[in-house]
């Protein structure tokens, strides 16, 4: 019988315009950890709790209008007030909502990061 197959983790990889602009901005305003960016600055990871999000440089004006406000990352947390505490603390310079309660049952607060990209950081109810 084969073995069941199970998902580990998902990562993004997102285009941006300058990878260690945004390793810095999701670790000086959002608590992650850098665990790379290459040499060249062509690919950088950042890792929050084992899960990681990924930039690659964006080759050209086109792949980069490609994240700009047309992708979006959801981020579920547990302890979201203490978080968006946490967050809201270090001023970000990029729009974003505050946290409150979504129609769907949802407490969120979202984080615009420097290319256009929507973090969408949310708590299930208990």
């Amino acid at each position: 019988m084969p073995r069941r197959s199970s998902v580990v983790s998902v990562s993004p990889i997102l285009a941006v315009r300058d990878v260690e602009v945004s390793v810095a901005f999701y670790v000086h305003y959002l608590g992650f950890e850098e665990v790379f960016v290459m040499e060249d600055s062509s690919y950088g990871v950042v890792a929050f709790d084992g899960h990681s999000i990924h930039f690659t440089r964006a080759e050209s004006p086109d792949e980069e209008r490609l994240t700009r406000t047309r992708l979006a990352v959801y981020i579920s947390v547990e302890g979201i007030d203490a978080y968006w505490e946490r967050v809201f603390a270090t001023e970000l310079p990029t729009r974003f909502r505050a946290l409150g309660p979504m129609p769907w049952g949802v407490r969120e607060f979202h984080v615009m990061d420097p290319d256009g990209c929507l973090l969408r950081f949310g708590e299930e109810p208990e």
